[in-house]
């Protein structure tokens, strides 16, 4: 498969928040910047079993009946992707439901590729038994036909299975009621054996009914090159692959027990080369960017001591804080750092201090990671550690993608950009100008 040679900005639309957010606000479809991006993930649908039943695949490995060999593809959301008939808040002669305005969408920006992402966090706990049997697999990849051939605007499939053979700690158990965790129905060895086999059989597939290349296959993966990606074989999975999305967010979290750095172009840098050492193509690797904070609440405040500070917990607790929510906190700054536009990038500028408490920029120059937090005790964030992506951190990656010739960029997700796409537009002026 010959590898991608223009720049890609990939974005993840979570199906979730029509009738949640209004519909210029991420609510719809419609919403998304069409003239600034290349791919747009649809988040999320599910592996199921074709017979409707709900017994988990933990269950039917307990039973010891062996897997089910009958599996479909579903929405996780078919209200919003498909059932609700009210009309657009942006175009009242569309109806508002996701499916519908892809329609529309797809005729006005027929070079975005729409792809429906099948998997996420919560809805991967029948990959492992799908994918366990010849029969298994062929049943998911006819749905994805069936599916393709319905909606002939889907231009591919997404698998975020996450993750095929689970960690060095083992399976990830359900979290959740609504979490399905991510069980191995075999062995660790056996999910990246048939997770080649799944791609290479669904590659063919497509191919085979629709011309080569013209339908796309692309894969999410994690960044956690000493955890999580030594159980998966992604030198066998990538010649399938039109690319590989990797998800270099989230590398810092309440299991270290101190504040860190959530992404950084550093961080994406090491998944690279991991893959790189493997023989993969990096002209298929996109690294990915959050539209959101990983929040910390600090055991106390020592403002000389604020990276690698133990926590007490996540914060907040409820919604999270997305890119509109981060420019408000850095406008209050009292101390931090101006940014200025060299040649259409952004680049540091002078270093400020107005005194007093409240919140404070920083940003490791080494590891192209921005970070703020909030001494001031009169303040709801009051020891509050924020690692988040700004204009200089994603700078960075912009110019390491174009440095390294890597194939672009990913988001999660777009409704957490500024409502003036304010982080996509930059991701555009510099990969697809």
């Amino acid at each position: 498969m010959e590898t991608a040679s223009e720049k890609q900005v990939v974005v993840y639309f979570a199906n979730w928040y029509l009738g949640e957010k209004p519909g210029a606000e991420g609510g719809e479809v419609a919403s998304i910047p069409w003239d600034k991006i290349t791919y747009i993930n649809h988040a999320f649908w599910a592996v199921a079993p074709a017979d409707g039943s709900t017994k988990t695949s933990i269950e039917q490995r307990t039973s010891g009946e062996g897997a089910r060999t009958e599996f479909t593809i579903i929405s996780t959301a078919p209200d919003k992707d498909y059932e609700d008939t009210a009309k657009s808040e942006i175009n009242p002669d569309m109806e508002r439901n996701h499916f519908a305005e892809y329609a529309v969408y797809s005729e006005m920006y027929p070079d975005v590729n729409i792809m429906i992402s099948i998997g996420g966090w919560t809805a991967c706990g029948y990959f492992s038994e799908m994918a366990y049997t010849p029969e298994g697999r062929q049943s998911f990849i006819q749905s994805c036909l069936d599916l393709m051939d319905r909606d002939p605007w889907i231009d591919g499939i997404d698998i975020d299975w996450e993750y095929p053979g689970g960690s060095k700690d083992g399976e990830r158990a359900p979290e959740s009621e609504n979490d399905q965790g991510c069980p191995i129905f075999g062995t660790a060895a056996e999910d990246s054996t048939n997770f080649a086999a799944l791609l290479s059989e669904l590659r063919t597939a497509m191919d085979d009914h629709y011309g080569e290349g013209v339908k796309k296959l692309t894969a999410c993966a994690s960044a956690s090159t000493g955890w999580t990606l030594p159980m998966q074989d992604w030198a066998a999975f990538a010649p399938h692959l039109d690319m590989i999305n990797i998800m270099t967010y989230d590398l810092a979290g309440i299991w270290d027990g101190v504040t860190g750095e959530a992404s950084s172009c550093n961080g994406a840098k090491a998944a690279v080369i991991y893959f790189k050492d493997l023989g993969i193509d990096m002209g298929k690797l996109c690294i990915g960017t959050p539209m959101y904070a990983t929040a910390f609440l600090m055991k106390e405040m020592n403002p000389d001591k604020v990276l690698g500070a133990p926590i007490e917990n996540y914060k907040p607790n409820s919604a999270e804080i997305d890119e509109t929510m981060l420019c408000a906190f850095a406008s209050e700054a009292v101390s931090g750092y101006t940014l200025n536009q060299e040649d259409g990038k952004w680049v540091m500028g002078e270093s400020f201090d107005n005194g007093g408490t409240g919140w404070h920029l920083a940003y490791n120059s080494k590891r192209g990671s921005a970070y703020m937090y909030n001494d001031d005790e009169s303040s709801p964030y009051y020891k509050w550690f924020l690692s988040y992506e700004n204009e200089l951190s994603l700078q960075e990656k912009l110019n390491y993608i174009n440095s390294a010739n890597l194939a672009g960029i990913i988001v999660w997700e777009c409704s957490q950009d500024t409502h003036d796409h304010l982080f996509i537009s930059q991701m555009a002026d510099n990969l697809l100008q």
